[in-house]
């Protein structure tokens, strides 16, 4: 079955709308996918966010105040008020957790990935997400060329030994998309060139 593709200029509108509401509740949030590399139809609209937290209220008189995941908070606020409704995935279930939760934009009906993140893997994650699924798939293979595997939702990449286990020698994280491409050699690609 192919999956049902959307002008990007709808599903731009959609992302903007959710990306501005979360602004205030994020350190980093941005529009990853086929939107982000420009493509004139897409199957979803992808946001990546490092979430912003509060100072929540005491509960227990002996523990400290629990914070409050300003981003979880107002995605659940969407819910509540109808913007955003959860999808099933391919396997007929829910994706609802704290790092990503695939929803569908109840006015559009466009489907909605939202991918929480840390700010040390926020490069990687974004260049990830950002896809497409042959450019990740050159860096992956270019890391296991040299040695190395990528770790695409962490801070950078881990080198492995012949057998494909983790030595636990880790790279130093990646501050830049350009520094996750560079790492295994590869020119680097505006999203617009990725593939």
């Amino acid at each position: 079955m192919s999956k049902i593709k959307y002008p990007r200029y709808k599903a731009l509108a959609v992302a903007e709308e959710l990306v501005e509401a979360l602004r205030p509740c994020c350190t980093r949030v941005e529009i990853a996918g086929s939107i982000r590399r420009g493509r004139p139809q897409v199957g979803d609209v992808e946001i990546v966010y490092v979430p912003s937290f509060a100072p929540g209220e005491r509960v227990d008189m002996f523990a400290p105040p629990e914070p409050v995941n300003m981003a979880e908070a107002m995605i659940q606020g969407w819910v509540s008020s109808h913007v955003i409704r959860q999808r099933l995935n391919v396997e007929e279930h829910p994706t609802w957790g704290l790092k990503n939760k695939l929803a569908v934009h109840e006015s559009s009906g466009i489907p909605v990935d939202l991918f929480s993140t840390t700010e040390d893997a926020w490069f990687n994650y974004l260049v990830c997400r950002t896809g497409g699924a042959e450019n990740n798939t050159v860096i992956a293979a270019m890391a296991k060329s040299k040695g190395w595997k990528w770790n695409p939702y962490a801070e950078g990449f881990s080198r492995v030994d012949w057998d494909g286990k983790e030595t636990g020698e880790k790279s130093p994280r990646m501050d830049s998309e350009e520094a996750v491409f560079a790492f295994v050699s590869l020119r680097y690609l505006t999203p617009s060139e990725r593939r």
